[in-house]
């Protein structure tokens, strides 16, 4: 019984049953209480009631302020139910967190309202945040009085809870663009690994793609990609929307670290719009990556990680560099053979498929080739490529050690994908 969602004919019975539960007082009746608090439960039983008839039940089987709290969510008053849950319950009740559970769920819900009313907001930014900072600012508030009551042991405390909470607010904060609020909430959260610990696998798993979501900012693609394989291991197969959200994220990490998802991956998770990408990469073609990069923008950017578009083109060049040193035989390269290949790379031409480019003539360009150059000294300065340029000989001269630092043409290996679509 404990473990099923049950179906409610009336308030009155709803009511009831979460307060047969509530007297339980132990954390697994708090998290049988949250599994019939989601918004995505449909109480159809609130179809014939009037409000104060909600008000006359919660009263008949909650004492304050516990009737007020589950009368506000039935009429869905999120605010002033996690305003009242803040100052009636978290700083009141000491020594004691079965309600964590639906407390927690209760500041999800206030996410999913606060979502749904700004698409309601006909796309005014100003209004649109401030429905966001709002939420923000009580969901903070709550995680503020949870983070106050860290103890020695976690069978009292309020800390239990803190990991969904900050996965509430990191959601709240993207929106907002508050990425430091967000960075420092983590901060907290990796100081203290006993209460990442504690939390629940599907809270583990969101927290872990918002720890990757801040590393691609920082630019730190293994600390995004170790975060997005938890996420993806830890996720079950019957969930593939899921998966399918994480890999949106883990591929393009694996793509700046030279790792190329196979095409069945793609396929599976209908992700194929990566293959224009990698297949560019691998050919040398800036045109076919520009072409995939204005297909592709818009669902880079719902991401949130358009930024990274930026960078493509210097991974493209970089392979350019690369596939003529191969066809070249030797670590000096002479700058207009280089100059050739980016140009029939621009259009459209696959440099690894073309070695006959060494004896194409290109009609110079003054500014083509300042801006070739240009090209050249920022993959250097990048440390794409371990290499200077001589002046005097007109050659690109690549170290003798480690050329090409960091990247590898490697297939995607990772463990976590099946062993047939490796």
């Amino acid at each position: 019984m404990r473990n099923k969602i049950l179906d409610f004919s009336s308030v009155k019975a709803f009511l009831r049953q979460i307060s047969e539960w509530g007297q339980g007082g132990t954390t697994e009746y708090g998290k049988q209480i949250k599994k019939h608090l989601s918004f995505q439960r449909e109480y159809s039983f609130l179809h014939n009631y009037e409000e104060v008839s909600i008000d006359a039940v919660a009263k008949q089987y909650f004492h304050n302020p516990f009737d007020y709290i589950f009368n506000m969510h039935l009429k869905y008053n999120v605010i002033k139910l996690k305003e009242a849950f803040n100052s009636t319950v978290l700083q009141v009740i000491k020594n004691e967190n079965w309600f964590m559970p639906f407390c927690c769920q209760f500041s999800k819900n206030l996410v999913v309202l606060a979502k749904l009313l700004a698409r309601r907001a006909s796309n005014d930014q100003v209004k649109i945040k401030a429905i966001f900072q709002e939420a923000a600012d009580v969901i903070l508030q709550c995680y503020k009085l949870c983070q106050a009551d860290l103890q020695t042991h976690a069978m009292n405390s309020k800390e239990i809870g803190l990991l969904s909470l900050l996965n509430c607010l990191c959601e709240l904060y993207f929106k907002l663009g508050q990425i430091d609020d967000c960075n420092e909430c983590i901060e907290f959260i990796m100081k203290n690994n006993s209460l990442f610990d504690i939390a629940d696998n599907a809270d583990k798993v969101k927290y872990k793609c918002y720890c990757g979501q801040l590393s691609l900012l920082k630019w730190n693609f293994k600390e995004a990609e170790e975060c997005f394989t938890f996420a993806l291991k830890h996720v079950p197969e019957q969930y593939p929307r899921v998966r399918k959200i994480i890999l949106k994220y883990l591929i393009p990490t694996g793509i700046f670290l030279g790792k190329v998802p196979s095409k069945k991956l793609l396929e599976t998770y209908d992700l194929m719009f990566f293959h224009e990408f990698t297949v560019a990469l691998k050919n040398g073609n800036i045109c076919q990556l520009s072409n995939a990069i204005e297909s592709n923008g818009i669902t880079f950017a719902r991401l949130g990680i358009s930024f990274l578009l930026h960078a493509f083109p210097s991974l493209c060049y970089r392979r350019i560099v690369r596939i003529v040193a191969r066809i070249v035989g030797s670590k000096i390269i002479p700058l207009r053979y280089l100059y050739c290949a980016f140009a029939l790379s621009t259009e459209g031409v696959n440099v690894v498929s073309f070695p006959n480019f060494l004896m194409t003539n290109i009609v110079d360009n003054c500014d083509k080739w300042n801006e070739f150059h240009c090209i050249l000294i920022n993959l250097i300065a990048k440390k794409n490529i371990n290499a200077s340029i001589s002046t005097a000989d007109n050659t690109l001269v690549l170290n003798d050690s480690t050329s090409f630092p960091s990247l590898t043409e490697a297939t995607y290996t990772n463990p976590l994908f099946l062993e047939e679509l490796a």
